[in-house]
């Protein structure tokens, strides 16, 4: 099955590529999910318990640098993991961040290393595609792979690094700690196994839910918004409601549930969804066939001719 997932990243959305600086361990993750949920609204309470986190999980006497952590580790690592919005005293856990956290109170570590790894994968296809390069390596019949042919298949993807690349010397860390790779003496391979789990529950949700959930929030929000509403606000109601009604449903599925929604409603029988660009670029947007939209508008046709009769 896990070719199934090299299919679904194959002919899935174009995407800007690029390996991004890790500056924590993974095994630091769950901890500073903690403090940025336990202080939220209290910046100042957020970064020392950061900063007293990574001193801890160093091992080291020598003091630690307080914005350093928050600034410059932290913040940067969990908005390219896409687990935390806002700024400032608006700063808090998004919903794939309360998700996660929540999979640990409820059902320990390992529950905890299985969403987080998830949500790893779908952050890998977005942004560096080691996952599949791997994949693929594996389908031509190099299971074990070391980094000349890992750094060689990234190239012809248009990822460029190189064996000394301390960004993909540092992400790899994430993808074997939760365990979608195995790796030995430098040499890796991918945990198909795994992968296979994680493409079964990509497609949890019933699509009739996602769009009754879809419909109903977004008439909440256009009441207090007007009709063009941030999509990012839509997508992060939407996943909370999702996960109150039991899914483990993650701000990636929802873009890929959206891109059903619109070919769904694209001969506006019934709905009319429009995705509007931003007059300058904000943040928390979406690429939707490679165009960048930031609002969402959704008509009811049945009551726009109701009104022109």
């Amino acid at each position: 099955m896990y070719l199934l997932w090299l299919l679904l990243v194959l002919l899935g959305e174009k995407l800007k590529l690029k390996l991004f600086v890790v500056k924590a361990q993974p095994a630091t993750v769950l901890g500073l999910l903690k403090c940025i949920d336990q202080n939220e609204g209290n910046t100042d309470n957020m970064k020392m318990c950061v900063n007293l986190h990574l001193q801890k999980c160093s091992g080291k006497t020598k003091k630690r640098n307080l914005r350093s952590d928050f600034y410059g580790i932290t913040l940067p690592l969990f908005r390219k993991l896409k687990l935390i919005s806002g700024h400032g005293r608006f700063l808090r856990l998004n919903s794939n961040g309360k998700l996660i956290l929540r999979k640990f109170y409820d059902g320990g570590f390992e529950e905890f290393k299985h969403h987080f790894g998830r949500l790893i994968l779908e952050v890998d296809k977005a942004n560096c595609r080691v996952v599949s390069s791997l994949i693929e390596l594996s389908s031509r019949g190099l299971v074990t792979v070391g980094y000349p042919a890992l750094v060689e298949i990234l190239a012809q993807k248009g990822i460029s690094t190189s064996d000394k690349d301390e960004r993909l010397r540092k992400w790899l860390p994430f993808l074997t700690y939760f365990e979608l790779v195995k790796e030995e003496n430098t040499v890796f391979q991918v945990n198909s196994s795994l992968i296979n789990r994680f493409v079964a529950e990509r497609d949890l949700v019933p699509f009739n839910v996602f769009e009754k959930v879809i419909f109903e929030e977004y008439e909440i929000l256009e009441a207090k918004e007007g009709i063009y509403v941030p999509i990012h606000e839509l997508m992060e109601a939407a996943c909370v409601r999702l996960i109150e009604k039991g899914f483990p449903f993650l701000t990636f599925d929802f873009s890929r549930y959206l891109s059903n929604l619109l070919k769904k409603h694209s001969s506006m029988v019934e709905k009319k969804i429009l995705l509007s660009q931003p007059g300058k670029r904000e943040e928390e947007g979406i690429y939707v066939d490679d165009t960048y939209y930031y609002f969402i508008s959704i008509y009811n046709v049945k009551k726009e001719k109701d009104y022109a009769k």
